[in-house]
């Protein structure tokens, strides 16, 4: 950076952004997400979240592990999807949250609101594992 703030005023700014990437695995949908997820790119997030539990899945999976800035505004954008997967009856995991992930969720107390685990097998394994309600009930 130059010394010159009217120089410095003309050098492009680099742009946070968020990638999304939406596959399958089995009977699960991973969601990937990475770069930052803060106010700016909360709408792209969002989009990619929704239209990945509108799939229905067995399992939703949101992989955090290459999200690099994390703010309040992710938590909230989670937490969203947590209430609005658990009214469709589609299970919310977690997997792999970077550094800057699971610091927000700690600090903020909100880490036992999710199921979070290192990889997609773990997360579809333990689905398997719990026991179902029987059947009519």
């Amino acid at each position: 950076m130059s010394s010159n703030p009217q120089e410095d005023a003309a050098l492009p700014m680099q742009v946070p952004e968020l990638k999304t990437d939406t596959v399958r695995v089995g009977d699960a949908v991973v969601c990937v997400l990475s770069g930052d997820l803060y106010a700016g790119t909360r709408d792209v997030g969002d989009h990619a979240l929704r239209a990945a539990l509108d799939l229905r899945p067995v399992l939703l999976a949101v992989d955090l592990n290459a999200v690099d800035l994390f703010t309040v505004d992710g938590l909230n954008l989670l937490l969203g999807l947590r209430e609005a997967a658990r009214a469709r009856g589609v299970p919310l995991a977690l997997v792999s949250p970077s550094d800057a992930v699971r610091h927000v969720l700690e600090v903020t107390g909100a880490t036992d609101s999710f199921d979070v685990h290192p990889s997609v097998t773990e997360a579809a394994a333990r689905l398997t594992r719990r026991p179902r309600p029987p059947a009519g009930a």
